[in-house]
């Protein structure tokens, strides 16, 4: 008889990429937007479409790849549709410059900012995120903020990354397919979307109560992440709240922590998964009218 962790193996390896899905999850909200201004520095990209609504992505090659960082310093023209720069988010170019255009389409602050809604709420991932005594919390991408606070409130935190010279702190990326199984918490950067990557490492998370899709690049698409066999139960992204300081941040080669002057962090949990508070999945239910 199969395991239930064999069984959503086998589902993850016949499910669509997260990056098709949510492509083609936005191309209904895409409609009529169009491109107002492309920006990238040396560390990610930020595009504003005419409706003022930014998203941002990161650009780096060591952790994104090349393909993503080529594709992306070809920025669009302004006019250009916003459905075509989403389309190169889809793979294989998975474009950085696609999934800023989705976050714009997606992380809107007349959609997220200031709501109290269960399930959603702005400020710091670790306001909203149960921790306990006994966790293995596995993060892909060294979160710098976030390793002391949770390292002192749970059993074991391993880090996994690439792209750097690795200390006895940081473990190699390719040891997160073994030890991720092992654990009760992941917290996964977002630009796992552009590596391609993140497909793999959603299949690894099938013990862990909480799944964590982390930084400024998180689309606040609950529904795409909600569809079985995704494992992800919190989405913890920005919404950019000035953009023209934004913009500047970028171009001069800012970083996430930089951007804090000029984003408010949202928290979006995902609908009828995970360790909601009480009464989420009735509100998620009620929110199922509304395109995300």
């Amino acid at each position: 008889m199969s395991t239930n962790r064999e069984y959503r193996a086998a589902a993850h390896a016949n499910a669509r990429p997260v990056v098709e899905m949510l492509s083609s999850h936005l191309m209904a909200v895409a409609g009529q937007r169009a491109i107002r201004q492309a920006v990238a520095g040396a560390r990610f990209c930020a595009v504003t479409l005419d409706d003022g609504s930014t998203g941002v992505a990161n650009l780096c090659p060591d952790v994104c790849g090349e393909p993503s960082r080529r594709a992306s310093e070809r920025s669009p023209r302004p006019g250009t549709p916003a459905a075509d720069a989403l389309a190169t988010l889809a793979s294989p170019t998975r474009s950085a410059v696609g999934l800023a255009t989705a976050n714009a389409l997606a992380n809107r602050l007349d959609r997220w900012s200031g709501r109290r809604d269960a399930g959603i709420t702005e400020g710091d991932l670790l306001e909203v995120l149960e921790l306990r005594p006994d966790d293995q919390v596995g993060m892909i991408g060294c979160f710098s903020p976030l390793v002391e606070p949770i390292g002192r409130r749970v059993r074991r935190l391993l880090i996994f990354e690439r792209g750097q010279r690795l200390t006895p702190e940081l473990l190699p990326e390719n040891q997160a397919h073994e030890l991720l199984p092992q654990c009760s918490v992941a917290i996964i950067t977002a630009t796992t979307l552009l590596n391609g990557t993140i497909d793999a490492l959603l299949a690894a998370t099938v013990n862990c109560r909480e799944v964590v899709l982390l930084g400024p690049s998180t689309p606040l698409v609950p529904r795409v992440f909600a569809k079985s066999p995704r494992q992800v139960t919190l989405l913890a992204g920005v919404v950019v709240t000035n953009v023209e300081e934004l913009l500047r941040t970028v171009a001069r080669d800012g970083g996430t922590r930089d951007f804090l002057p000029s984003v408010v962090k949202v928290n979006v949990r995902v609908p009828g998964i995970g360790a909601g508070p009480p009464g989420a999945e009735a509100s998620d239910g009620h929110r199922a009218s509304r395109p995300f």
